[in-house]
């Protein structure tokens, strides 16, 4: 929380935090607006049905929920409406030059290669707010407005390395030019830390990371594993039937 409204605050200060009005689902039988993970409906990109508001475990497309078609609200199946909300954003274009410079130097080319396509033209503002009920930290100065799930989990990369260095009598590792910073993701997740998550920091006057790795995920019948959908694996079961130096060595050979 601390260092969220930390990295919000400066951001803010420099004037990278804007507001807006834009449309969202809202269901009238909740009295909600529906956050991305309570309304699912077809991809507007492939259309693959059974999809969340913000992504498309399918084809890996991401998009606004009310984009989506045939939405339904996931709490009581009925079908939202479309209503303004104002939310917050954190404005990419004033760092354009930075990040189209960090990129290629902190990614593998095939992913450099991808997100630079978006620097063709000036890039939009990212939405961080999220109307309640959400779970997270509210925004300093705003009621019912939370931050964006993927504003704070990054964030809880350095709240544990600080976490781990106040148990262990360390200063602050993360900022510290002598020490390495490795994140190893999946690919639906990019633009968030190849991104987003460079802005961020850079906005905060933190060291980002010195590379990003970026690998597939595993799939059952096609499709991204999901604990939501209920086609996830436990390691425990994995293990109850087969042997670890299989799993072990399948994810050495594609990390």
């Amino acid at each position: 929380k601390e260092l969220s409204e930390r990295i919000y605050a400066a951001a803010e200060k420099q004037g990278f935090i804007t507001k807006k009005t834009t449309p969202q689902l809202y269901c009238e039988h909740c009295k909600m607006f529906l956050p991305d993970r309570f309304v699912k409906g077809t991809c507007p990109k492939c259309g693959a049905a059974g999809q969340y508001g913000d992504s498309c475990d399918h084809c890996g497309a991401t998009y606004g929920a009310e984009e989506l078609g045939s939405p339904v609200c996931t709490t009581c199946g009925g079908t939202p409406v479309v209503k303004d909300s104002e939310h917050l954003y954190f404005g990419l274009e004033p760092q354009h030059d930075y990040l189209e410079k960090w990129i290629p130097g902190h990614t593998t080319s095939d992913v450099s290669n991808k997100l630079l396509e978006w620097f063709k033209e000036p890039l939009r503002g990212w939405c961080i707010s999220r109307d309640a009920p959400y779970f997270g930290f509210e925004i300093p100065g705003y009621k019912d407005k939370y931050f964006y799930v993927w504003v704070d989990a990054p964030i809880g990369y350095i709240a544990s390395l600080k976490n781990w260095c106040a148990k262990n009598g360390k200063g602050d590792l993360w900022n510290d030019e002598g020490v390495e910073l490795y994140h190893f993701i999946g690919k639906d997740i990019i633009r968030f830390h190849c991104l987003f998550w460079p802005g961020m920091l850079h906005a905060a006057g933190f060291k980002g990371p010195n590379k990003v790795f970026v690998h597939g995920f595993l799939t059952v019948n096609g499709e991204k594993m999901s604990k939501s959908k209920g086609t996830f694996v436990n390691a425990r079961t994995y293990l109850d039937n087969l042997p670890p130096e299989a799993l072990r060595y399948y994810y050495a050979a594609k990390l």
